[in-house]
């Protein structure tokens, strides 16, 4: 090989080995990327079927909440300290309430999709009452939420903003729910919740509630679709025909002949 023919060869190699040490980091990347799909929607308009719907809908969803805005992956400290208003002073003079108080009332949560049969789920609903308190006759407030996990004690992680939703006085009619579905990046393990609701025109929290309130938010067994594959047994059947005797006959008789032969050859 001449010298010319070795240093392409050499060259091609490196940029050969440069290729797929890249594809390596970015599969390892691309698996470690912490991805969901969540609904939300006022429970009163969710039935069983529609549930089962979403839910599904989650599953095989290509547009992700990271995607959207919907999920920062952010903690709860770099939002608090960054949060700015998305509205315009427009929307504050007629939206924001001063003589209101706001308050979570209680929240629940279930579990679902355990393909594995682990004990750790990869879909899950978080649903929770806000309730508004007004010192004028209008017991109306439009609020969103900002909902946040924390992974067996760790930082708190933003996960999902809910569409901003109306709530009136203390009733039980206007609870919200948000269906979501890890999809890949959240390891096996017990995660709790904390939800802050915020008025629509107003950057600061308004009410807060979480795992240190309700144990229906407290270490909920949860990972993500790639880590919830459903085990399969592979069990290989062989059929023997009814001529497997006789073939297995004509095997040793064959065996026997050779062996024959290889002793001949010997002596």
């Amino acid at each position: 090989m001449s010298k010319v023919m070795f240093k392409k060869f050499i060259n091609k190699s490196v940029v050969g080995i440069f290729l797929l040490a890249n594809l390596i980091v970015s599969s390892y990347t691309i698996a470690e990327e912490q991805t969901s799909i969540s609904f939300g929607e006022l429970s009163q308009n969710l039935t069983t079927d529609i549930r089962l719907a979403i839910t599904k809908e989650n599953s095989e969803a290509s547009i992700v909440d990271q995607h959207i805005g919907k999920a920062t992956g952010k903690t709860r400290t770099e939002i608090l300290e960054n949060k700015i208003s998305k509205t315009t002073s427009f929307a504050r003079s007629n939206s924001y309430n001063n003589y209101a108080d706001f308050a979570i009332y209680g929240a629940t949560t279930l579990l679902q999709d355990d393909y594995d049969g682990d004990g750790f789920y990869q879909t899950f609903s978080v649903s929770f009452d806000a309730d508004i308190y007004s010192y004028t006759p209008s017991q109306l407030g439009e609020v969103y939420a900002l909902l946040y996990i924390s992974k067996n004690g760790g930082p708190w992680t933003h996960y999902y903003t809910t569409d901003n939703f109306l709530i009136e006085g203390d009733s039980d009619l206007d609870e919200y729910e948000v269906i979501t579905t890890f999809l890949s990046g959240y390891s096996a393990d017990h995660y709790d919740i904390l939800i802050d609701l915020y008025q629509v025109g107003y950057s600061d929290i308004v009410a807060s509630y979480s795992a240190d309130d309700s144990n229906a938010l407290y270490a909920l067994p949860l990972e993500s679709a790639d880590y919830d594959e459903p085990y399969i047994e592979y069990i290989e059947v062989i059929e023997i025909s009814h001529g497997g005797s006789f073939s297995i006959v004509i095997l040793l008789l064959f065996l026997f002949i050779y062996s024959v032969r290889t002793v001949n050859r010997k002596y």
